[in-house]
Formats: structure tokens, sequence, C-alpha cells
């Protein structure tokens, strides 16, 4: 499969595999379920309604269309509201650590969102998955025919990393903080400067060198530091050696 840029908030390209079809699946499914409670919670509030007294019985009896709507809307759009709302993530997509994603790295637009969203009535609604499953299976990039005609695809953006992966690691009782800044830093920054270290095995010598210079000088600015006293890599190893002290003191 070949691997997607993505532009992270460090304005820093990292490559991400497109999303293996099983993932897809299985986000498929849970999302299923997650439509599947919201319709029995549903139920049974118009049934504890109904019972509650008459008048609410003949209210919910004159006005089907009301339950109609209840149960209907939530399906159609559960996939365009989420994904437009929650950074190309459905629930399922959520759990299996996917996301929605152009393929010049980009977020997509509204208008990408609802190009897919149409395309799925057709190829996932009215014929079961069938066609999405086939067009993701041959394509090998990540994309259906909505992805196609929207021009995205999605990724996998979750890896599975042990304790010393993670933006927290291990520190002595001694350790002093040399850059206190960092503390305006976010997880999700410390996450892209450990991504960006550690992607070295898969960029160039050079390629990867820019990367890390372009972070390290982004950073120098969030955490108000004048000069670099160090290599563009070391620097951002005391970053994120800082960032965990004053995180876990």
């Amino acid at each position: 499969m070949n691997q997607i840029g993505v532009e992270t908030t460090q304005h820093v390209k990292l490559n991400y595999n497109p999303a293996p079809i099983g993932d897809r699946l299985i986000a498929f499914l849970i999302d299923g379920f997650t439509l599947m409670a919201f319709y029995f919670v549903a139920m049974m509030a118009f049934g504890f309604a109904s019972s509650f007294s008459d008048s609410m019985n003949e209210f919910v009896a004159e006005n089907q269309w009301i339950i109609y709507a209840v149960y209907m809307i939530p399906s159609f759009f559960y996939h365009l509201i989420f994904e437009i709302s929650w950074n190309g993530k459905s629930f399922g997509k959520w759990l299996m650590g996917l996301q929605v994603v152009k393929v010049d790295g980009t977020n997509p637009s509204i208008g990408n969102y609802i190009i897919r969203w149409i395309f799925r009535l057709v190829e996932i609604t009215l014929t079961s998955g069938m066609v999405a499953f086939i067009t993701v299976l041959v394509n090998g990039k990540g994309q259906r025919l909505g992805d196609i005609a929207a021009k995205t695809c999605v990724i996998k953006i979750r890896k599975k990393v042990q304790l010393s992966d993670t933006i927290y690691s291990e520190l002595n009782d001694e350790y002093e903080v040399k850059y206190s800044g960092v503390q305006n830093l976010s997880d999700e920054q410390i996450r892209t400067i450990k991504d960006v270290l550690a992607s070295k095995k898969d960029y160039d010598q050079s390629t990867w060198f820019v990367m890390v210079q372009r972070t390290a000088n982004i950073i120098q600015t969030k955490i108000g530091v004048q000069k670099l006293e160090s290599n563009a890599d070391d620097f951002l190893e005391q970053v994120i050696r800082d960032y965990n002290h004053l995180h876990q003191s």
C-alpha cells in the first residue's frame, strides 16, 4: 500500500498507512452497534412516554412521522455529521484509530465529506457495503468510490506502542528542567515531536534533518527559547524530558 503524507499541527508531514480493510470493517460494525444502541434507547423512551399518559400516547399515535424521523435521521446523517464535527472520524473510526484525510495530507473540507457521504448511500447503504469492500480491496490506497471522487482516503493513525514510546518516560528525582516553557505545550505536540524523531528510519537523512529542524524551530518559538544550544534533535529530546518531568511531578 502507498503511504499518505499527513501534515501535523507543527506543519510537518508524517507518513501513514492506508487503513487495513479489516479495521474498516470493525469500525463499520461498531458504528452499526452504536446506532442500534441509539434505536433501543429511543424505542424505550417512546414506550415510556406513551405509557406515562394517555395524551402522550395519542400524540405519538397521531404523529408517527416523529418516530420515523428520530429513527431515520441519525442513521441517514450519522457518518456525515460525525466526520465533519470530529475531524474525519466516526465513533467506530475513533475506536479503531482511523481517520479520513485528503490524499494530499490536508484536512478534508465539508464538500469532501459530503461527496464521500453521497457515494456511501450507493456503495454501502444500498449494496450492504459490497461495492465499497471490493473497491477498497482492489484500490489498495484505502479508498472506496466516494473517497476517489472526494480525493480522500482513510488512514491508520494509531500505532501499537510500548510505554517507552509514549510521551512519558522515567526520570530520576534529581532531574532539573532546562526549558520551563514546555509547560505551554500539549500532549499532542509532544507526541508529534516523538513521531518526528522516530521517523528517522522512514526517510533519507537530509529529509529527516529538515523535518527535525523545522519542528525544532516551531517548538523553540512556542516555548520562548531565543537560541538553541544544541542540535535540533537533541533539543527536541530535551523538550520531551522536561515535559515529562513537569507533568509527572
